[in-house]
């Protein structure tokens, strides 16, 4: 009883007009240091959610050689597949799962761009719309080692896949009924293939199965560090591109013509966790065919975590690794993830 009287006589107690104020400043310093730490807690990226986002398997043991990150058999060989890019065409079916892609102008610089998706790791039901080659393509694609997979070609492009040997499954020829056409698009852009049959037609034709890329060097998870701040990568081909960096993930999501660059099998917007500007000349040697010099060296930049590297790229042969090296000539570690290439003529 007594301490109920000494509670009551306590809380009605006249209070003193100092005493409200601090009260009132005890108030707004509490609540302050409640935002900070809620905000933090909402920006700051951890390796540990890092880690869970790539859903890597700890230091990845079988980490694929063109994107880093895990890989059930990172010893098979590479499938290479070209997609085109019309609003016919899109959504594509597949092109998330590619471990690597390179984007190229098919017929002139700034136009019309196709898609070189390298696959290894995720290997999906079906790919496409798949289209024709051009030869400075074949040439990227045999420095991966990879199986080239398209809808015909140029004849420079098919003079040079047959000068250089290169594997090469095209849809016109069919083989093992890998390639079939969709009724729901119009023609030229139905062509499709499955990755069961391509394997039944790699068995079919003796071609080799395991991979010989040395593949690229990649940032262990110590090493992530996402900038948190706003970066937008333009690119002005004849249907624009654009990245938008999301530095709660640090991914780079992908948009094309104005819209989401969606996969039409997963519904899903595409993004890379790396995206390399690939500086160099491109030309039209005859109508509808650009090539590109892409033997040689040039000006690079690559996008990662917020972050811009400026770099060099280097190809010495047609089969030669494309490399991208900093000042100093150290090859660059790139994020594991996905690797957009993006071939054009100038930043």
């Amino acid at each position: 009883m007594k301490n109920f009287e000494k509670l009551k006589f306590f809380l009605l107690k006249p209070v003193s007009k100092k005493q409200i104020i601090l009260i009132f400043l005890f108030l707004i310093f509490f609540s302050f240091l409640f935002l900070s730490l809620k905000t933090q807690k909402t920006f700051v990226v951890s390796n540990k959610e890092t880690e869970k986002l790539f859903k890597e398997k700890k230091e990845t043991k079988n980490p694929s050689p063109f994107s880093g990150i895990y890989c059930k058999d990172n010893k098979k060989r590479a499938i290479g597949v070209i997609f085109a890019q019309y609003p016919q065409t899109i959504p594509l079916s597949g092109i998330s799962e590619a471990d690597l892609v390179v984007e190229w102008p098919v017929a002139e610089r700034g136009g019309v761009t196709r898609l070189l998706g390298i696959f290894q790791c995720n290997q999906p039901k079906e790919v496409g719309s798949i289209r024709s080659i051009r030869p400075y393509i074949v040439d990227i694609a045999f420095g991966f080692d990879s199986v080239l997979v398209s809808w015909g070609g140029a004849s420079s492009a098919i003079k040079r896949v047959e000068n250089l040997k290169i594997d090469w499954l095209d849809g016109r020829v069919n083989p093992s009924g890998a390639f079939f056409r969709k009724s729901s698009k119009m023609a030229p852009h139905n062509g499709f293939a499955s990755f069961s049959g391509i394997w039944q037609a790699m068995e079919k034709l003796n071609i080799r199965k395991e991979n010989n890329f040395e593949g690229y060097k990649f940032l262990k998870l110590t090493e992530f560090k996402n900038k948190l701040v706003d970066q937008v990568i333009n690119i002005n081909y004849y249907y624009p591109v654009k990245y938008i960096y999301d530095k709660k993930t640090g991914n780079y999501l992908r948009y094309w013509n104005g819209r989401e660059f969606l996969d039409f099998l997963t519904k899903k917007q595409v993004f890379a966790k790396n995206v390399v500007l690939l500086k160099t000349e491109i030309t039209t040697i005859s109508p509808g065919v650009a090539d590109a010099k892409i033997i040689g060296q040039g000006q690079a930049k690559i996008y990662q975590m917020g972050e811009i590297i400026e770099a060099i790229w280097k190809k010495d042969s047609p089969s030669g690794k494309l490399y991208f090296l900093d000042k100093e000539g150290k090859e660059i570690k790139f994020v594991p993830g996905p690797i957009w290439i993006e071939i054009v003529d100038e930043f």
